[in-house]
């Protein structure tokens, strides 16, 4: 998969076949991902992220290192937040991107829809040959329960891992101890 091919599918497959004002839930896969106008990074040459910053309508000093100029870009990066193309067709269209946290994929329903694919797959014995009309079998087999399912399972390990971060930032503030002088504490 790349992101020509991710694109050409998302215009042609997706956008025609959900309802208008629908939200995609999308991961950070690569080929999701291709951004409009990318802030520069450590592996631009240093007059591409000097040009990119004049274009913003900064004005980085001749002098100023690469390090100093990538400082500039971070500094100023929610003016300038990242777009993504995929997002802008499917605003066009009427629909919403959410992406979700990196690495977390855990959260995307998707997932489990695609792993009972692949297990229905694997208990025919598929052959490469036959893997185009496997596949197809398989979404066949995929019901709007399975995806109930899905979605109410993802939601839940969001609802758990929240409080789970709420349970251990309690704890770990139960021991923060405070180093300044009061006036109770006289020495």
């Amino acid at each position: 998969m790349n992101h020509t091919v991710f694109k050409e599918w998302f215009i042609s497959q997706l956008i025609p076949n959900i309802p208008p004002s629908s939200i995609i839930v999308m991961d950070n896969a690569s080929y999701h991902s291709s951004q409009i106008d990318k802030l520069p990074t450590t592996s631009d040459r240093k007059t591409v992220i000097k040009d990119w910053l004049i274009e913003k309508g900064e004005t980085p000093g001749d002098d100023l290192l690469k390090d100093d100029l990538l400082a500039m870009v971070k500094q100023h990066t929610s003016r300038w937040p990242r777009k993504y193309e995929i997002d802008i067709i499917a605003s066009k269209h009427g629909h919403k991107v959410v992406r979700l946290p990196p690495y977390h994929c855990q959260y995307n329903p998707i997932e489990l829809i695609w792993s009972q694919v692949k297990q229905y797959a694997k208990k025919n014995n598929f052959k490469m040959s036959d893997l185009k009309s496997l596949i197809s079998e398989a979404l066949q087999q995929v019901t709007p329960e399975n995806w109930k399912n899905a979605v109410n399972h993802a939601e839940t390990l969001q609802r758990d891992d929240t409080s789970r971060d709420l349970a251990i930032d309690n704890f770990v503030d139960s021991f923060v101890i405070n180093l300044e002088s009061s006036d109770e504490e006289e020495l």
